[in-house]
């Protein structure tokens, strides 16, 4: 059997990379089927957010993480995940905040 440029591609890649490239097709297909039920959730008008699918996703993440490991290590990683994410919006809220005061006329900037 000839080994194609496909195989020969996959072969090049370690193996890290091809979970890499499973995790991000499957996120991906996470973020459609977000988008599609938000958009169906607001086609109902039951002034309900889309944020309750959200929600329960991250309940059965966490859930099926407790189940699996232990819960500690589970609190840990969502203590982490909510510290990335609030450092990364004070930074990019500084950065708007510069960016505006440097769009502003002189005579209306802050510093």
């Amino acid at each position: 059997m000839a080994i194609t440029k496909k195989m020969r591609a996959k072969l090049k890649k370690n193996k890290m990379d091809l979970v890499y490239d499973i995790v991000c097709k499957n996120m991906d297909k996470l973020d459609n089927m977000m988008n599609k039920a938000s958009k169906e959730i607001r086609a109902t008008d039951s002034n309900t957010s889309s944020h309750i699918l959200s929600s329960q996703i991250i309940r059965h993440l966490a859930a099926n993480m407790a189940n699996y490991y232990d819960i500690n290590k589970v609190r840990e990683l969502f203590q982490e995940i909510l510290d990335e994410e609030s450092t990364h919006a004070v930074i990019k809220a500084k950065q708007d905040r510069e960016d505006c005061t440097l769009d502003a006329p002189k005579s209306r900037r802050y510093n």
